[in-house]
């Protein structure tokens, strides 16, 4: 009698630890994404956005890569899920009793989250990886800094209620004069920001507004 025996797996293969199709009606594991979300943040925190690979979060998560995969198609999609998954990066939405008050304990909270070790090492190499997938940069857009940017808006949208700012205050422009020069600082020249810049860039909107 003939026995045929099955070709040796190929050596690089990795068996996946999840079936690849599941059940009708079966929800994914929450447990992983919590698990492979927390690690990729730690690994950028560590090494930045250019020493993570999918092999490295993969073995801190305790997970195979397919089982990675199946939920982001891409190293750059898995990290904007991890920074919008991250509460660590949330913003305070203060209420000091004045539109002064408000954005400068945003502007705190931005200079503190920008000067991070990460922030440079992340988000330079996000952004340029993102210039190739539109689809997901709309994504980084809509997910992870919309949300932050309506956060300044519903202080702003506050002051117009007390009386501070005028209704017809472009608020798209303000936000961008707060934010602006922190991430030219940090991002692009690579330099620290100083303990007084949430105050300098607020006094800047401040008597611009002629607040």
């Amino acid at each position: 009698m003939t026995v045929n025996h099955l070709p040796d797996p190929d050596p690089g293969f990795v068996e996946p630890d999840e079936p690849t199709h599941r059940a009708p009606g079966r929800p994914r594991d929450a447990s992983r994404d919590e698990a492979i979300l927390v690690a990729a943040l730690k690994i950028l925190q560590d090494v930045g956005y250019a020493g993570l690979t999918i092999e490295g979060v993969a073995a801190k998560a305790g997970v195979g890569r397919p089982t990675i995969y199946r939920r982001w198609p891409s190293k750059p999609a898995l990290v904007v899920a991890a920074l919008v998954h991250s509460a660590q990066l949330a913003l305070p939405t203060p209420d000091t009793g004045s539109l002064r008050g408000d954005l400068l304990a945003l502007q705190e909270r931005q200079v503190e989250l920008m000067n991070a070790p990460m922030s440079r090492r992340v988000t330079a190499g996000l952004v340029a990886d993102l210039t190739s997938d539109p689809e997901l940069a709309d994504s980084y857009v809509n997910r992870y800094l919309a949300p932050r940017r309506e956060i300044v808006w519903g202080v702003l949208r506050r002051g117009v209620e007390r009386g501070e700012l005028d209704r017809d205050a472009d608020f798209a422009l303000i936000y961008d004069l707060l934010v602006g020069p922190l991430f030219m600082r940090t991002v692009v020249w690579g330099q620290r920001l100083s303990p007084d810049a949430a105050r300098e860039t607020v006094d800047v909107v401040m008597s611009a507004y002629g607040l």
